[in-house]
């Protein structure tokens, strides 16, 4: 676990202009999310059958996961010391494990359990095992959890315009906690499933 102290000293290494390029990335990839969840929803009206329920909800989670904003440029500290010299000087990894690729580093450890997590929920697709759900209660499953998507997206959207380095890797951590928690796992029952969403939190607590 870091300390407040880690934190600091870490963000005191940052440009402004790298502060400024990892947010408007994440601005980006906000918009690009909100519009696909408006998407996402008509498309609710195309879930027919328990089925069909399933699967989407599914194939929503995967996308939450992927949508994470956890790519090098979403991230002040990759976004800085990307190039020739990677990573060399970088605060994060001086402070928080390593180097994103070392076992150690709190962030490649938490982009590792969301990866596992993520695969678990793919090869569940096929299993006869997944009980059948009633349509009506996942069709407003899936809308809350879309709903919850959505409103975690504005509140970063709102948070990064004036946020400094500290403030923004804060928020990205408390969204992606937000998405966890809008997560349609109750619609698929997995033992796996639910092991793997414990270990993505306990990462996360690492994360910042």
């Amino acid at each position: 676990m870091t300390t407040p102290k880690d934190r600091v000293k870490a963000a005191a290494t940052i440009d402004p202009e790298s502060l400024e390029e990892a947010k408007e990335a994440v601005a980006i990839g906000c918009r690009l999310f909100l519009n696909r969840l408006d998407r996402l929803e008509a498309g609710l009206a195309n879930a027919r059958t328990p089925q069909d329920a399933g699967q989407f909800a599914r194939a929503l989670s995967m996308y939450l996961l992927a949508s994470l904003p956890l790519r090098p440029e979403t991230c002040p500290f990759c976004v800085q010391h990307s190039g020739g010299n990677r990573c060399q000087g970088c605060g994060y990894a001086e402070t928080h494990g390593g180097r994103c690729d070392a076992e150690t580093s709190a962030f490649g450890q938490l982009i590792e359990a969301v990866y596992d997590l993520a695969r678990e929920i793919h090869e569940i697709r096929e299993d006869s095992s997944v009980p059948e759900i009633d349509l009506d209660v996942g069709r407003e499953r899936l809308k809350n959890s879309i709903g919850r998507s959505r409103g975690a997206a504005e509140v970063l959207s709102a948070a990064i315009s004036v946020a400094r380095v500290s403030d923004l890797m804060a928020a990205k951590r408390d969204y992606i906690e937000a998405i966890l928690d809008a997560l349609p796992l109750d619609l698929i029952a997995s033992p796996e499933i639910e092991r793997g969403l414990e270990e993505v939190r306990a990462k996360l607590e690492r994360y910042w």
